[in-house]
């Protein structure tokens, strides 16, 4: 009996083990992202960072150059914020190609609206820079899609996007933001939304897409805060100068308050009114634009969780779903494998009783049956 249980464990072990490797290749079971589609995920995010940087450096360049002017600095502050949360939200789509495609068509529409003369003043001479880094950007787009499509297809997709650029201005909705382009593909590609998409990809795919989107967003949150604070501070007439200017002037008086305590103690208290009386001002005023500022940039940061909340609430979505499924994987393998493991016991079993009587038969039937032979002959003879 305690053999028969030994048996019996090591089985269940066995299958059990069969049955714990074939976890491992739950994931392979689910339908991966072609080569291509992977790609043309990776090369569009890729690319939405380095365009990204080429604005800034293209703004930073022309706030330079036109730092006295008034407005100038304020709109290259815009376009930094709404490139930065337009690529945050069309290169890092789920679907590789409308990604890729809304990336092409938004750099398109960007060049059609500074080359609009409603927007003449909005870099002021210094336009033709902003043009150069959204040239470089519509060439390195256009060369990814080329590398990634089929030749066949790449030439109906480039004419497909700068008709949709062509018909869908930026300047009507007033401000630099993309209405994305999947509708009208699918309308034009004659594919029905519900079979639009086939897959996302394997577990580790949806991981690493969300890995990326979060490293984006994060360090696009804190630059883009920064970038309204200092528009919001323009906008109301101070800058990074003006506070420099205003805390020099509060450190001359306190200066000008220590020599007269020091020269002439006789009229400190005059001297202590006069400074109170200019430093009021001064405290007053940066209260009140600091005030402002950290006021309008609240909803901004409100906003921001709110958006890394839901891109939370969907990742944790994605992987309970996907637990849920390995879970139930591993239930139905261990249950299967237990039952194998027993069915093949009861087999051995089975088999090994009929070789006991067999052997049993032969080993106590042999003997008799030899001396039944044995006996017969001598009878005879």
């Amino acid at each position: 009996m305690g053999k028969r249980a030994s048996i019996c464990l090591q089985s269940l072990i066995v299958f059990l083990s069969m049955a714990s490797c074939s976890l491992v290749k739950i994931e392979s079971e689910q339908k991966p992202l072609g080569v291509r589609e992977l790609n043309t995920r990776l090369l569009t995010q890729n690319f939405a960072r380095g365009a990204m940087d080429r604005v800034e450096m293209a703004a930073d360049s022309i706030t330079k150059l036109a730092n006295d002017h008034e407005t100038i600095p304020i709109n290259t502050l815009y376009w930094k914020i709404q490139t930065s949360e337009e690529l945050g939200k069309i290169s890092f789509q789920t679907e590789p190609k409308i990604a890729l495609m809304d990336t092409w068509a938004y750099f398109l529409e960007v060049k059609n609206s500074l080359e609009s003369p409603q927007l003449d003043g909005a870099f002021g001479e210094y336009k033709i820079i902003a043009l150069e880094a959204v040239d470089q950007n519509i060439e390195d787009i256009q060369r990814i899609a080329a590398s990634v499509l089929p030749k066949s297809e790449y030439r109906t997709i480039k004419d497909f996007v700068e008709e949709y650029a062509n018909n869908t201005p930026l300047l009507l909705q007033k401000e630099f933001k993309h209405k994305s382009i999947r509708e009208s593909y699918l309308e034009f590609k004659r594919i029905p939304d519900s079979i639009a998409v086939q897959t996302v990809g394997t577990l580790s795919e949806v991981v690493a897409d969300a890995t990326n989107r979060f490293g984006y967003y994060s360090e696009a949150s804190g630059k883009r805060l920064n970038w309204k604070t200092e528009m919001i501070l323009r906008q109301r007439g101070i800058d990074s100068m003006d506070i420099e200017a205003k805390i020099a002037e509060i450190d001359r008086q306190f200066d000008r308050l220590i020599q007269v305590a020091e020269n002439s103690p006789e009229t400190i208290e005059n001297a202590i009114k006069e400074f109170r009386n200019n430093i009021g001002p001064l405290f007053r005023n940066l209260n009140y634009e600091i005030g402002s500022a950290m006021q309008s940039l609240s909803s901004d940061v409100q906003s921001v969780n709110s958006m890394l909340q839901r891109e939370r609430v969907a990742l944790d979505s994605i992987i309970k779903r996907e637990r849920s499924a390995l879970t139930t994987k591993a239930d139905t393998l261990v249950e299967t494998g237990i039952e194998n493991a027993f069915e093949g016991l009861g087999k051995t079993i089975r088999s090994l009783i009929v070789y006991f009587i067999v052997l049993f038969i032969v080993v106590l039937g042999l003997p008799f049956y030899l001396g039944y032979v044995i006996g017969k002959r001598k009878l005879k003879s």
